[in-house]
């Protein structure tokens, strides 16, 4: 009779919790939770950004991931407010495209809620990051300063440089190239040599009237860190009887830009093939949301810390190439031939 009842007992209690679990949702291993991609941009003003997001978004759909964008326009704070509310909503990782180069707190609070960081297309020095993605900035700065005294038949003369905003490594590190060049050359005489906050076209222009007037119209060459620049200045070099004559570079070929090379007012602007770099980009978040390894091109010493890094590969866009570039390079919807050359 005790055993009988010790049974029932036994039995009543396997039904009891058999029930129970039904009634639970099974642990979340992780492995099925869909993976959520923070981006947090520095502008929204800049062309290429909306490129980068709707080919960010397809990789993303792609891939089964959700991906959320924030533009903080320049604004320092602004982009703090929204990298924590991208918190808020619970990213796996974070897409981190920095205001200012100088953000390693930032980096520093996303990394600290075990949100591994990627920073994209500007580099946050002394930032432990989990990845970056950039171009060959140091590169890029070379090729203008090469092309620009290409186009003195290698006599050089005097060089003005446009920079970019002086708390954005990307524009630090182009300066890196510039500084190279003008060091093996001493025929490059530099006259002006000054960075721009945000990128401003209309301090840009500035300098570049300042630097005229130093020297009575005669400079040779207007090395440009970014489009935005190249095209502020081009009213003073218009007014100075230079424009055809001077070297104007740039970078990221805007369509503004890529109707002058065809004139013939900017002579080159450095493009980045951004369609390969944003794929990669995600793919790569992808990844380190889901606790898989990743495999950079290389490992830079970037402020003293090793960094891994994946390469954006860039190509100067001139005269002699830009139909080609239209056509085969460019992606969709940023430019047309009718754009550049007008309806036939």
């Amino acid at each position: 009779m005790k055993k009988t009842l010790v049974s029932l007992v036994m039995v009543c209690v396997m039904v009891i919790l058999l029930f129970s679990g039904c009634n639970q949702k099974p642990a979340d291993s992780g492995k099925d939770k869909k993976v959520k991609i923070g981006v947090a941009l520095a502008s929204e003003a800049q062309y290429r950004f909306k490129f980068d997001q709707k080919i960010m978004k397809e990789k993303a759909e792609e891939l089964g991931a959700e991906i959320i964008f924030q533009f903080a326009n320049y604004e320092a704070s602004k982009q703090e407010n929204q990298v924590e509310n991208l918190i808020s909503q619970d990213i796996d990782v974070l897409i981190l495209n920095v205001v200012s180069g100088n953000m390693v707190n930032l980096v520093n609070k996303v990394k600290s809620q075990g949100i591994p960081v990627i920073t994209f297309d500007n580099t946050v020095e002394g930032a432990e990051v989990d990845l970056n993605v950039d171009r060959d900035n140091v590169k890029v700065g070379r090729l203008q300063m090469e092309a620009a005294l290409k186009h003195t038949d290698n006599k050089g003369g005097n060089f003005v440089l446009v920079k970019g905003d002086p708390g954005s490594a990307v524009a630090q590190r182009i300066s890196q190239g510039y500084d190279q060049v003008s060091a093996e050359h001493p025929e490059i005489n530099i006259v002006a040599n000054q960075f721009h906050e945000a990128w401003s076209p209309d301090k840009a222009l500035k300098t570049v009237e300042n630097a005229l007037s130093a020297n009575n119209d005669n400079i040779q060459a207007f090395i440009c860190s970014a489009d935005s620049v190249a095209m502020g200045i081009v009213p003073a070099v218009k007014a100075a009887k230079l424009d055809g004559k001077s070297f104007i570079c740039g970078m990221d070929v805007e369509v503004s830009v890529a109707k002058l090379i065809h004139e013939g007012v900017i002579t080159m602007s450095i493009w980045s093939d951004i369609v390969k770099g944003d794929q990669r980009t995600v793919e790569a978040a992808f990844k380190l949301a889901k606790g898989e390894k990743i495999t950079p091109d290389e490992v830079q010493d970037i402020a003293g810390i090793k960094v891994p890094v994946l390469l954006v590969d860039v190509m100067p866009v001139t005269k002699d190439n830009l139909k080609q570039w239209i056509n085969e390079i460019a992606p969709e919807g940023w430019i047309t031939e009718d754009d550049v050359f007008g309806s036939k």
